[in-house]
Formats: structure tokens, sequence, C-alpha cells
């Protein structure tokens, strides 16, 4: 799904920043553009890359617990 309009990024987007290392959300506005626009994708985001970072491997689970 997409979680920033603005820039175009998906959640999977997301999780592939994590699995590079992304760990915030100042990570991800620098590697994708999260949150550069209007903020408004900021918390799901962020909720997106702690469920990327809590789940064992990129799985449809953390796809789903970051769904706003």
């Amino acid at each position: 799904m997409y979680v920033c309009v603005c820039r175009a990024v998906t959640d999977r987007q997301i999780r592939e920043a994590a699995m590079r290392g992304a760990r915030t959300l100042r990570d991800l506005r620098r590697e994708l553009g999260i949150a550069r626009e209007c903020g408004s994708c900021a918390a799901c985001a962020r909720d997106c890359l702690r469920a990327a970072h809590a789940a064992p491997t990129a799985s449809a689970s953390s796809r789903d617990s970051c769904v706003a």
C-alpha cells in the first residue's frame, strides 16, 4: 500500500529500507523522501518501520500492522 502519496512510497519500500539499515524516520526521509512534503505519512511510516524491525523477516504480518 502507499504510505506516502506525495513521494509514492509504499510499505514494501519501507520494509526494504529497514532491511538495508534504516532505523528512524530521519533515515527514511533521507533514503525515500518520506514526510518531506505534507508530513501526514510520518506516523504510518514510523509504524511500518517499527513493524519491519519487529518481524523476523519482511512478511505480510509486518505489512498488515502498519495500515493506517
